[in-house]
């Protein structure tokens, strides 16, 4: 059967360009290498009772205009922001004040801007805010910005320790980045706008879902891509892994960039310019989670808010936590301190846990995909589990006594259970050379690839970072805008 449109990967931005496709009259099929659904926006039983989402807690924001283009609220998906972020000491904590706020709507407003030119078809559009031509000297508008340094950013706003170090643990938040190097301000604009969808990560999935089952579109899952065919030079469809081809005008791949191109071609058959853009590409898996179920809340401390529960507590000792993190990763080992984030997606949501428990989950940033000495051996995951739970039991004093089961995802896990490289749950290194106008290539912006017929969605691509499922729309408009103008003949 040919198919108008073959899309790699059903996670968010895969099913919302199917909707998109399917909804302007084309066939189009979508497969998925794991038995469900979803990709990153899961939600499963991790033990008996206790339901969490293994990768993470919280959704970078849909647009207002993509929500209701794709149904979402008729289909039972609804959001609710994050309530505010504490730092905590186990003497202190910190809220954000009025002066974090300010570089947070600034991280908002360039990421909105990001999104809109990212929309942008045209060469002005694109070059208008954050794009310099290729081998030109001429500053543009956001290089300044996007090449700031977080620490530098932080000491102008002149913040006291405490408040620069929740800064830093919000715009980091699961991410392994050196706060002092160029373009580290960059995260700011990733920590922008996230939120929660209420009944967990799997009621946006299966919104998803019922809407692309509701336009026409073909889903198959346990069906893993083993490579994109061409004819011609150009996209032609896709092989599954059983030796089946699927025939289709065009493909969209939301795997990130050295998964679609070092997995589904044959490296000498890569033009030389995309072969050398998705070697130099780094990829920068270092996030691990851990999934507790707890036998009831923990007591907070006198001196925290009395919601403390009810939004993100980043357990870092202090800014230097950060570089000292990124350092031990650089070499394969883990810091002393880790930087922690933690959540409790039962207090949004009390049906996630039997009544009286509660679950948390902690985000942990710095852990090598592969140690230096080896694979995560049993030991040295039961070593991790123990290093987390000490740094968590400083700041929670008793929270140790009320685990009753914990799980935990290295980034090896994370790859496996994704298909993502190394476990980067970012697409790629968040780095002035790889964002923006550059993600992934500058001369031929995403959702476009060098190949033609071939389009690019998920976090690999700017969009695919800064909002949720509208990489999956520009790719999907990116294709309706070439069948129209007759550029896939």
């Amino acid at each position: 059967m040919r198919y108008d449109a073959a899309i790699i990967g059903a996670g968010a931005d895969g099913l919302a360009a199917a909707v998109t496709l399917a909804r302007a009259g084309l066939k189009v099929v979508v497969l998925e290498r794991n038995e469900q659904p979803g990709g990153r926006a899961v939600t499963r039983e991790f033990h008996p009772g206790f339901q969490a989402s293994p990768f993470c807690d919280e959704l970078a924001p849909i647009p207002a205009e993509v929500f209701w283009a794709l149904d979402l609220a008729r289909h039972g998906a609804l959001f609710m922001s994050s309530a505010a972020s504490t730092a905590l000491w186990p003497d202190r904590a910190a809220t954000l004040s009025a002066e974090p706020s300010r570089l947070r709507a600034k991280g908002a407003a360039l990421a909105q801007a990001a999104l809109r030119r990212a929309a942008g078809d045209t060469a002005p559009s694109r070059k208008s805010f954050f794009t310099k031509p290729a081998g030109s000297d001429e500053g543009w508008p956001g290089d300044e910005w996007a090449m700031e340094s977080l620490t530098g950013l932080l000491a102008a706003e002149h913040l006291d320790s405490d408040a620069q170090t929740l800064v830093l643990a919000d715009a980091l938040s699961g991410r392994v980045a050196h706060p002092g190097l160029a373009g580290s301000a960059l995260h700011l604009l990733i920590a922008a706008g996230s939120g929660q969808v209420i009944g967990g990560l799997q009621r946006l999935t299966g919104a998803l879902m019922a809407a692309a089952q509701a336009a026409g579109v073909e889903i198959s899952c346990g069906l893993e891509v083993s490579d994109i065919l061409r004819h011609g030079g150009r996209a032609a469809g896709l092989r599954r892994a059983d030796g089946t081809d699927i025939a289709a005008r065009v493909v969209i791949s939301t795997l990130d960039l050295k998964r679609t191109f070092l997995s589904l071609f044959a490296w000498n058959d890569l033009p030389p310019a995309v072969s050398s853009r998705v070697a130099s590409f780094r990829m920068i898996g270092g996030t691990a989670r851990l999934l507790f179920a707890l036998d009831r809340l923990p007591e907070p401390p006198s001196f925290a808010r009395s919601d403390l529960f009810a939004g993100p507590i980043h357990a870092a000792p202090d800014a230097n936590a950060f570089g000292a993190a990124y350092a031990a990763w650089r070499a394969g080992t883990i810091a002393e301190y880790l930087p922690i984030t933690l959540r409790f997606p039962s207090v949004a949501d009390p049906r996630s846990c039997p009544t009286g428990g509660a679950t948390m989950t902690a985000t942990v940033a710095g852990v090598p995909a592969r140690p230096f000495d080896g694979a995560w051996t049993h030991e040295k995951r039961d070593a991790l589990r123990r290093h987390v739970l000490a740094a968590i039991e400083r700041v929670l004093p008793g929270l140790t006594a009320r685990v009753l089961a914990c799980e935990l995802l290295t980034p090896t896990d994370i790859e496996q259970a994704l298909g993502c490289t190394e476990g980067d749950l970012w697409g790629g290194e968040i780095a002035a050379d790889q964002m923006l106008a550059y993600r992934p290539w500058l001369d031929c912006p995403a959702p476009r690839t060098p190949i033609k017929g071939l389009y690019l969605a998920g976090r690999s691509t700017t969009a695919g970072v800064l909002g949720t499922c509208v990489s999956g729309v520009l790719a999907a408009r990116a294709v309706t805008a070439d069948l129209k103008a007759g550029h896939l003949k």
